[in-house]
């Protein structure tokens, strides 16, 4: 009797940025505990202040703070996403000028990661995560 094998979906490993993204996004959470501007504990997120596209502050955890999902993206009164302007003013207000010039000039900054660069970055990550979960 002659039968078909059926094809499994063979999972692609998780590329060194991934894991990453997936390592800054708990750091921040995990840091922050709650949404900074409301204070909720449930439905969190993590918002990069400075865009993904930014590589030189991507993975910095001071280009990080934590949302709930609505003022993430979902409130027309107060979101990251849906009123960046009011977000910003708010952000300068709770983080300070200082701050955010510092975090300015990091992400205008040229930096290429290579590929053992991300590695150890991911490293240091996973250390800070452990510690924050200890």
């Amino acid at each position: 009797m002659e039968y078909k094998k059926t094809a499994m979906k063979k999972r692609k490993p998780k590329s060194v940025e991934k894991k990453l993204d997936d390592a800054w996004s708990k750091l921040v959470k995990l840091r922050d505990k709650e949404c900074l501007y409301c204070g909720k504990t449930e439905y969190l997120n993590a918002h990069h202040i400075y865009s993904r596209s930014k590589r030189s502050v991507r993975w910095d955890i001071e280009n990080g703070i934590t949302l709930c999902v609505g003022h993430h993206v979902f409130s027309s009164t107060f979101s990251a996403h849906k009123t960046p302007l009011e977000f910003i003013k708010w952000l300068e207000n709770y983080k300070g000028t200082d701050y955010i010039d510092d975090l300015t000039v990091r992400a205008n900054n040229t930096l290429k990661l290579h590929k053992h660069e991300k590695e150890e970055m991911l490293e240091e990550l996973i250390k800070q995560i452990k510690e924050y979960e200890t």
